[in-house]
């Protein structure tokens, strides 16, 4: 009995000692980090407000939707097993989502940063030279350090491509439009250091033509008719020359529907499929049009004028987008999306300066007014 007394002393001794060793391992400075899961790769994520899942991905969205953006750190640990570093309460990957106990929030020893970039043409308009290709267009990140180095920040769609356009072509804060982040993740081991120890960049610019669909991009529209019309802001305007071949102007029309940039008239064929209508002959098809006097207009309604509706003389076209002038009818303060050189918000009195007389045609109802 006695030994036996002994021996539980004994192992109940070892067992104290060897926690009291691993526990002064674990507080040891450095041990804790050396067993932590190893970073590897960052993402950029897109949450929709009220969803609760960012999705590294396309988001599209309608006008007056908030969003944040979230900046995501894959680790993995000495088991194989990956864990996700993110304020996200939710994340899917591909089309997955992430089991919820592989999310974590950063707690460890090293102090991250983030840089936040958007992702855009590198110009908001590019018109081609005879015999040109679309090899002239491409991609470029653009820093935001006004958006802060948070792990988390507010969605927002404003370009920064148009630095070199005049004041009165730059678009500033539009409610919708397509834009694409990325998110560089720097760790430093101390909170003061210059120097970050690693960085890991989410997809960038050489990766968006690839896989349109995998990038993390929000799309924000109107509703109804003008909402392909609206998605085309924040891309690139792509002009090619008269008589441009085959293969640029099919390759041209694949980037205007996978909203990478766009052409003026392949945006005109995305708007008019939208609507049930057909294209052809390099001009709208089977639109009925009405020739109407802007100084004497038809009125705003749900079946009348409307958000989305055409308006055209000879080859130049406008999408209608909002009343802005007096008495609730069409007139030349009133608001539309041209597309002559890039995207750009207007006044019809800049866009059609002649006569009052245009055609129009009914695309919308019930539209913005």
């Amino acid at each position: 009995m006695a030994d036996e007394g002994t021996n539980r002393k004994l192992f109940w001794g070892v067992v104290v000692v060897a926690l009291v060793v691993v526990a002064v391992v674990l507080a040891w400075p450095g041990v804790e980090e050396e067993l932590a899961p190893e970073p590897v790769r960052a993402f950029a994520a897109v949450e929709e407000e009220g969803s609760g899942v960012a999705k590294v991905g396309v988001v599209e969205m309608e006008v007056g939707t908030e969003f944040r953006v979230h900046a995501v750190l894959e680790a993995r640990g000495r088991g194989g097993e990956t864990v996700y570093y993110t304020e996200a309460a939710r994340l899917a990957i591909g089309g997955e989502e992430v089991p919820a106990e592989r999310i974590r929030r950063w707690e460890r020893r090293a102090t991250v940063r983030v840089l936040w970039f958007t992702v855009e043409g590198v110009v908001p308009y590019i018109e081609l030279a005879e015999g040109q290709d679309l090899s002239r267009f491409r991609f470029e990140g653009f820093f935001r350090p006004e958006w802060g180095t948070d792990w988390s920040v507010a969605g927002e769609l404003e370009p920064a491509n148009d630095a070199r356009l005049v004041r009165e072509d730059r678009q500033g804060r539009l409610p919708f439009g397509t834009q694409r982040y990325q998110a560089r993740i720097e760790m430093y081991p101390l909170a003061d250091d210059q120097v970050p120890r690693e960085r890991f960049e989410s997809a960038g610019p050489g990766e968006v033509m690839a896989d349109p669909g995998a990038f993390p991009t929000a799309v924000v529209t109107l509703p109804g008719a003008a909402g392909p019309a609206s998605a085309a802001f924040g891309l690139t305007g792509i002009e090619p020359q008269p008589g441009a071949g085959a293969e640029v102007q099919a390759e041209l029309q694949r980037m205007t529907r996978e909203r990478l940039a766009f052409g003026r008239l392949a945006l005109l064929r995305v708007i008019l499929d939208a609507a049930g209508r057909t294209f052809g002959g390099g001009a709208p098809g089977d639109l009925e049009w009405s020739l109407i006097d802007l100084d004497a207009g038809p009125p705003w309604g749900p079946d009348e004028v409307a958000a989305g509706d055409l308006l055209r003389v000879g080859e130049r076209f406008v999408v209608l987008y909002r009343d802005e002038g007096s008495a609730g009818v069409l007139d030349r303060d009133d608001l539309c999306f041209d597309y002559a050189r890039g995207s750009v918000v207007r006044p019809l009195s800049r866009v059609f300066g002649g006569g009052g007389e245009v055609q129009w045609a009914r695309l919308g109802g019930g539209g913005e007014r």
